[in-house]
């Protein structure tokens, strides 16, 4: 302790006690591990938006046809194809093209592509044992069927409104597809609906499991809300597609729908 006098005063200048160095050192690590944690922070999340936003897809290539080597206990019975099958799109501005004709077979009464099958089975099964069982109502529809479903729908549009043809065909679009021009004529797109329920399928307890597990099989909801001015459809909870499980796991990560997702890769 120095000591001085001032006119005739006695005053006392006292250095920092220990403790108030201890204090000043403490706040100072406490200031260096909050800047350390905060840049920490910063960096994960610079990088979780570039890998996420900025750099375009570059994950593995899916193998070949006819591949079923996978990785998880589920996917192991699962086949694996290539983006040119699982990426295929059919829309009223990319009508079916020569080649790109489906492999028909036959389940529970409906006809879809062979190669979805495996999947599709293993989907329902894994639903069925959750409680939530699902029946496929619908699938493949063939170019003239597809045709005369459009037509009908018209007619009726024609009929119950009192729309011009050029208005009911515009109307139409909305819902049911030119022949060629809709998913169905893949193959690869099938309806369904909740074992047992009436109602709206989207108000289902299916409908929920669906939508949270589809894409572990390689599934998609082809026409989600919000996204038909990409797709062209208004919202159908009923209707999924297949497109592999990376496409599916990498399409719900982006909230892309079919159309957003083909774009993004062909960049």
């Amino acid at each position: 302790m120095k000591r001085k006098k001032r006119n005739g005063e006695r005053i006392v200048k006292a250095k920092p006690s220990g403790y108030e160095e201890r204090r000043v050192r403490r706040l100072g690590r406490i200031r260096l591990l909050v800047g350390v944690l905060i840049l920490c922070v910063a960096a994960v999340g610079a990088w979780f938006t570039w890998e996420q936003i900025m750099v375009p897809y570059e994950g593995k290539e899916e193998t070949s046809q006819g591949d079923t080597s996978q990785t998880s206990s589920e996917e192991e019975i699962l086949p694996i194809y290539g983006n040119d099958f699982n990426l295929k799109l059919v829309n009223g501005e990319n009508p079916l093209q020569e080649g790109q004709e489906p492999q028909l077979t036959e389940y529970e009464g409906v006809q879809m592509d062979e190669r979805i099958l495996p999947a599709l089975e293993a989907m329902l099964k894994a639903a069925e044992e959750q409680g939530v069982p699902m029946k496929v109502t619908a699938g493949y529809v063939s170019t003239e069927d597809q045709e005369a479903l459009f037509q009908q729908e018209v007619e009726k549009l024609k009929e119950e409104k009192g729309y011009s043809q050029v208005m009911a065909e515009q109307t139409a679009e909305k819902t049911v597809a030119r022949g060629g021009c809709d998913d169905a004529q893949t193959g690869m797109t099938v309806q369904l609906a909740a074992e047992g329920e009436e109602g709206n399928f989207e108000d289902t307890a299916q409908y929920r499991w669906l939508s949270r597990h589809c894409i572990e099989y390689g599934f998609v909801i082809r026409y989600p809300e919000s996204k038909s001015a990409y797709t062209g459809k208004e919202f159908d909870p009923t209707r999924v597609r297949y497109v592999g499980t990376q496409a599916a796991g990498r399409m719900r990560q982006l909230q892309m729908c079919l159309e957003e997702y083909v774009d993004y890769t062909s960049r």
